[in-house]
């Protein structure tokens, strides 16, 4: 490990390329944390990377009031303004009430008790023995961290550009039916592609395949998907179980189960292979988050995932009602400073549609003014930079309200 001198400083150079995952990748700090080169499915370093450092500096917001920590109340909202919300220098200077000097000052303190903190977290050396054919459980369960809605036909758009090429190679057609309207699946994205590559691969790579057909469809809550091949072998027995023609579809099955999915089976035919399995279609909440900085919508998504909520973001006013009546979301969050036309003035429209007016809204905002909020039907207010814990306990009462 590095110096504590060498420490300090790796972590301050990581702050400043926070979402470089490019830069990160072989970023030393991330060399020193995950030695190991990135596995293909899972996260690589940078994203791990990236991830420790957004989880630790949310670690050092006070537990209590700040103002029975005001040293560590200073230097969490300084980085979270600097490098996770990504603010001018100046805005921070002038929120914070510092001048240039105290600026850097507080600066040097708080990425010191960043990084002693990220120096407990440091993993201690230690040999593994996993077993070959545990590999693919444990980096499905680390995949599996990252869980967001997911659009299907997105997904299988992307998946078939990728083996679009193998499927040239070897003379065969590739063609989809995804219906009309698919529900999104709530799961890791990562881990959804490789149930579809795998399957795909495994069938245009049979000797005898001509015409590869993928259908999905939504049914009962469900998202039933089918892959079905067409062999051109006159001939072909489908009792034969130990012909190399029957695809080996066990490592599908078992990264369909670990996405979530019910395992249907295979059915070969003399001149046929369908494979079939389906995923429960996403029922979970939507977080409509009416906010110009991006920074800070990203932060929103971080902090909600696994936790059953898909964050929608809108950065102008004049989006924020269509989208509303459209999505019908369990809650708004609402920026004040908004450009054109501000949250006050967004709030009222809001709450004057018939449409949307029972939409919880929770004001987030630099401005202290929680009584004006709930004048104008703010069901909460939550002074920015916003902590990840005050924002699951608030969206969790309101679901305990519904």
């Amino acid at each position: 490990m590095s110096t504590q001198s060498e420490f300090l400083q790796q972590v301050r150079d990581a702050l400043k390329h926070l979402y470089d995952y490019h830069y990160l990748e072989d970023h030393p700090l991330a060399l020193q944390y995950w030695p190991e080169a990135g596995r293909a499915g899972g996260p690589g370093r940078a994203q791990r990377l990236s991830r420790l450092l957004l989880e630790s500096i949310e670690e050092l917001h006070p537990p209590t009031e700040p103002s029975k920590y005001p040293s560590r109340a200073r230097g969490y909202h300084l980085l979270v303004y600097r490098y996770v919300e990504e603010w001018p220098l100046l805005d921070i200077m002038r929120e914070l009430g510092y001048s240039r000097r105290q600026f850097y000052r507080e600066q040097r303190k708080a990425i010191a008790t960043l990084a002693a903190l990220l120096r407990e977290k440091f993993p201690q050396q230690a040999t593994s023995s996993l077993e070959p054919g545990n590999l693919l459980d444990v980096e499905a369960e680390r995949v599996l961290a990252q869980r967001e809605a997911v659009d299907l036909a997105e997904v299988v758009q992307g998946v078939l550009e990728v083996v679009g090429s193998l499927a040239e190679q070897h003379g065969v057609a590739l063609e989809r039916d995804l219906g009309s309207r698919l529900a999104p699946i709530y799961g890791s994205r990562t881990l959804l592609r490789q149930v579809f590559l795998k399957a795909l691969s495994n069938l245009i790579t049979r000797p005898g395949a001509r015409r590869v057909l993928l259908k999905m469809r939504c049914e009962r809550q469900r998202v039933i998907v089918e892959l079905i091949a067409e062999l051109g072998i006159p001939g072909f027995r489908p009792d034969a179980v130990g012909d190399r023609r029957v695809p080996d579809m066990d490592p599908v099955r078992r990264l369909v189960e670990m996405a979530g999915g019910h395992w249907q089976g295979v059915e070969v035919e003399p001149e046929s292979c369908r494979c079939s399995f389906d995923f429960p279609a996403d029922s979970k909440k939507v977080l409509l988050v009416v906010e110009d900085n991006e920074a800070i919508i990203r932060a929103f998504r971080r902090f909600l995932i696994g936790h059953a909520y898909q964050v929608i973001g809108v950065t102008t006013g004049a989006e924020v009602l269509r989208l509303a009546r459209e999505v019908g979301p369990t809650a708004i969050t609402l920026d004040v400073l908004m450009p054109t036309q501000d949250g006050w003035e967004i709030l009222q429209a809001l709450k004057s549609d018939p449409a949307t007016q029972r939409i919880p809204v929770i004001i987030c905002s630099v401005l202290e003014d929680p009584e004006l909020a709930h004048s104008l039907g703010a069901v909460a207010y939550l002074r920015k930079p916003v902590a990840q814990t005050d924002l699951l306990a608030m969206l969790d009462t309101l679901s305990g309200r519904s």
